[in-house]
């Protein structure tokens, strides 16, 4: 008999990271939510900053993350240190009248933040130091402190100079030894992540621009405009296949040899040889294939298993 769902979300979810000491959903307006590592709440949900989390990432027990209003053309990135209670922050509206960088309010309780004068479009850590890259400013690579380690220019592919928006960064990709920036375009530069000396500069041979870039490893899913992903294997890709609508999650597992998909109403498992797909009434946002446990936009936990595995 399968067990009883976690007690269902107060709010809308967007994503689900995995930390040392359980999970952090992060919603659509910004709320941060704590589970212990059997989806149990811990404590109640917060919102640290009245605005929507653009990107985040955890070091250690610290989550990095950028938040952004566009209408108040505003953006913050803090840390806040997940090992003690989140705290709720100020109202939306006291923001309105406090635009002074000096005058500046930040996220509660955190541990460092800074203003941003660009959008932030990606950000991404190891266990050690993260990268983050603003809009017409460049590539940043810190400590988790927050002292920065090196900094470089927009990155750039005379190939896709020509085609609207094919340079504008949709992923960075923090590894031990580089560091990968992804563009919509296709482009591929990677770093070294002690130095920021550029490495490699390529563009993947494909068609369509990039939405975002799912990593273990090796592996790689590029989700693509037109509901398309494709499997890379190196710099070539060996499979394309058609979704039913946008991805909001996806990750690699070692044991089917494919990835675990939540996309628009489904959970797809897509492997080299094999397309399954679970047709669903809500939009997945997290799925745990090991315990047939999905989280959905509805703030709700249902259990979503694949054919024989029921």
């Amino acid at each position: 008999m399968a067990s009883k769902p976690p007690v269902d979300l107060e709010f809308t979810p967007k994503k689900v990271l995995s930390w040392e000491n359980g999970f952090l959903v992060i919603g659509v307006d910004g709320e941060l939510q704590k589970l212990s590592s059997d989806y149990s709440l811990i404590d109640t949900f917060v919102k640290p900053f009245p605005m929507s989390i653009r990107n985040a990432a955890i070091i250690g027990g610290k989550l990095i993350a950028t938040w952004l209003d566009s209408e108040l053309l505003l953006a913050r990135m803090a840390a806040i240190d997940l090992n003690e209670k989140l705290v709720q922050g100020i109202e939306r509206s006291e923001l309105r009248v406090r635009r002074t960088i000096d005058k500046a309010l930040h996220p509660a309780d955190s541990t460092w933040s800074h203003v941003l004068d660009a959008e932030p479009l990606a950000l991404d850590s190891n266990n050690k130091s993260f990268t983050f890259v603003l809009w017409k400013k460049g590539i940043y690579h810190m400590t988790h402190d927050a002292h920065e380690i090196w900094r470089q220019k927009e990155p750039q592919w005379r190939q896709l100079s020509k085609l609207p928006r094919a340079q504008e960064t949709v992923k960075a990709i923090v590894k031990e030894d580089v560091v990968e920036i992804w563009s919509r375009g296709m482009g591929l530069n990677r770093y070294d992540i002690e130095s920021g000396d550029l490495l490699s500069s390529d563009v993947i041979n494909g068609e369509g621009f990039i939405l975002d870039v799912y990593n273990d490893g090796n592996k790689y899913l590029l989700q693509l405009n037109d509901n398309e992903v494709v499997m890379l294997e190196g710099n070539n890709i060996i499979l394309r296949a058609r979704l039913s609508g946008p991805v909001s999650d996806a990750y690699w597992s070692e044991k089917e040899q494919g990835w675990y998909i939540s996309g628009w109403r489904e959970i797809v498992l897509l492997t080299v040889n094999n397309f399954e797909k679970i047709t669903l009434d809500e939009i997945p946002v997290f799925y745990d294939d090991a315990r047939k446990l999905a989280l959905f936009n509805d703030a709700k936990w249902r259990q979503v298993s694949f054919g024989e595995e029921e």
